[in-house]
Order: C-alpha cells, then structure tokens, then sequence
C-alpha cells in the first residue's frame, strides 16, 4: 500500500483551496445574476405599470386634465407601486392643448447578494407618455376602393359604423363593365407585383389627397385603376399582411387574431363612436372613398378616406378560387369616414372627430 507523503498533502490542500476559491467566485456569479434578474424583473414591472397609468389617464383628455392625472395615479396604485414612488405626472401638449399624458415612478431596489460586493440599493425608474388624436386620413392605405353612391357601408356619403360591405369585387360582379375594386396606388403600372405589396405594408409612393384639399403635400386625387381580378395577389397580399397578427397591446386572447373589440372599443366619454385602442394592428386599414370616372372605368378621383377593420377574404364563383370563374372578394367593416383629408392616418386631436385614437408614445 502507498504511503501518503508529505508532497501529497500538500497538492491535495492546494486543490482544495483552488476549489474553495472557484466555488465562492461561482457562487458569487450565481447571486448576482439572481439580483440583476431580480432588478430587470422589477424595472419591466415599472415600465408596465407607467404605460398603463398613462393610458388610462389619456381617457380623460384633452377637457379634463385633472381627472386624467388622478386616473393616472390609480391606476399606478392598481398595479401595485406605491403612491409614494409616482415621481411626476404631468400634463403636456404634444399637437392640442392638454392632449399628452406623462407619467414617471420610480423606486429604490434592494441588493440581496450584491451586498457583499457593496451594493445595496439602487434607484428603478420608468416613464411612459400618451397621447390622445383623431382619425385624418391613412397611413395603412389599401388599393382597394368603397365607390360613393354604391356600398353598404355609407348611407350617401355617411359612414354606417359596424356595417360589413365589400371592397374588393370578384370579375364578374364587377361595377360598370367588370372593373374589380383594385387600384394602382402609385399610378406606375407595377401590376400585381406592386399591388401585392400595397397590401402588405400598406404605403404608396405618392402623396393622395381628397378632391378639393389644397394642401400644399397634396399630389393628386386621381388613382389609376388595376384591370383583372388579382386573385393571386389578394390572397398572399392579405395572408402576408395579416401573419402580423396578435399585436401587442392589442388585448390578444393568445389566438392568434386582433378581433374587432380588441382593436376598436367604444368611447364612453361620448366625445367619440370608436377609440382606436390598437393602432398597429394589421386589421386597422384605410380605404379611399371613390367616384368613378367614365366607362370603362379607367380611373377614379378620391372623395374620402374610410377607417375599417379588415375582416379577410371570401372565394365566390369557384369553391378553390382556381378555375376561371372563381375570384376573391374582400370584406370589410366600416369604423368612420373623413373627406377632404390628406392619407394621414393618426392627426392632432380634432374635437369633432368621430374616431379617437390613443396611443403609447413614449
């Protein structure tokens, strides 16, 4: 049997202290990655809190600043921060006067395992600010068209809020000799490739205005139409478009679908028909208002600019839309109307405005 010698000793006690010493830095990593999740954990609960008091105080603007800032402060109190830890709440005028809420807490976190490093406590801070404005226009323009005098969403040239109708037609129920709804937006002739992406992004390069507005920006109100049915790009375009869906903030019930009480909801201050709670939805469209010019349908002039909720598309005429018969129709649900407006989707706060939109700005 081997005798233990004292070299032996020695190295086994130079290990041992070698372990010891890796064990209390490791140990040491451990517990500060514990408090920095800890810190994270209660700034992203800060943060939440802030966005939440400041929509919830926006409800009241732009005619009673004092109820939104106690609102504010509520609903700081609702999600569990101190009353004491609300740094400021302010009322600001970001486009219209007292149209801005700004909210900022803040408190002190403390070190559970960063004291042994000397960290004891340290400040957590968050702030959010919302606005309250008014449907102007679009910025999520669809090349699509709701032709005046023609749709079941507008009784003449008045929006029917919660009417379903159709904006995009199949070939053979077209309007006058067989025009099928769609529209070259940036009036090039990108053809189907172009107005595909219409759909997806929702832009155009050129700056659209209502008939009449003399806005400077303004460029036309006159849109090139797209001859055929565009069976291929409706389909992608809308599928593409909408596999955005459960935006955040939108009050997603985790299905995977924005519904329309989800994005809408109604104003119960009476200010308003609807409050656009989720404006980055992609089921949050625009849709110009049109006459039409001639026939054959060649163009059509812009009266208007409608706030819909994109409910999807439906085949007509064949049961795959691929045989020749078969198109695709789009439907929608009407919000509100606006005329003589530039595409603008979210302006300064319009008090006669039957949409109010408010959103998180900062």
């Amino acid at each position: 049997m081997k005798s233990i010698t004292a070299q032996d000793k020695r190295q086994r006690g130079q290990m041992l202290l070698i372990f010891v010493l890796a064990l209390g830095v490791l140990m040491g990593f451990t517990a500060m990655a514990i408090d920095v999740g800890l810190f994270y954990e209660d700034r992203r609960h800060l943060q939440n809190t802030a966005d939440a008091a400041a929509l919830a105080g926006v409800a009241e603007l732009p005619f009673d600043p004092a109820t939104a800032k106690s609102k504010a402060a509520e609903w700081v109190v609702n999600n569990g921060v101190d009353s004491s830890e609300i740094k400021t709440i302010e009322i600001r005028s970001t486009d219209f006067p007292n149209d801005t809420v700004y909210v900022e807490v803040e408190t002190q976190f403390d070190w559970i395992f960063g004291r042994v490093l000397g960290q004891t406590s340290s400040l957590v801070s968050a702030d959010a600010a919302a606005q309250v404005g008014s449907l102007s226009g679009g910025n999520d323009l669809m090349p699509w068209a709701i032709v005046l005098g023609g749709s079941d969403c507008l009784a003449g040239s008045d929006p029917i809020p919660d009417a379903t109708c159709v904006v995009k037609v199949g070939a053979d129920t077209g309007f006058l000799t067989g025009w099928a709804g769609a529209l070259d937006m940036d009036g090039i002739g990108g053809g189907s490739a172009e107005y595909l992406s219409n759909i997806v992004d929702g832009m155009a390069d050129t700056y659209y205005c209502a008939q009449g507005q003399t806005d400077p920006e303004c460029e036309t109100s006159i849109v090139p139409v797209l001859d055929g049915n565009k069976v291929a790009g409706t389909a992608k375009g809308i599928e593409e478009r909408l596999a955005a869906e459960a935006t955040p903030g939108c009050g997603s019930d985790g299905d995977g679908v924005d519904y329309f009480d989800e994005v809408f909801t109604p104003d119960t201050t009476g200010l308003a028909d609807y409050i656009v709670v989720c404006p980055d939805s992609p089921r949050v469209i625009i849709v110009p208002i049109v006459t039409l010019n001639g026939d054959p349908v060649k163009t059509v002039t812009i009266e208007g600019w409608a706030l819909a909720y994109l409910n999807g598309y439906a085949c007509v005429g064949d049961a795959t839309c691929t045989g020749a018969k078969g198109h695709w129709e789009v439907q929608i649900t009407m919000v509100d109307a606006v005329y003589s407006q530039a595409a603008g989707f979210i302006g300064a706060f319009n008090p006669f405005a039957a949409v109010q939109v408010r959103r998180l700005i900062e």
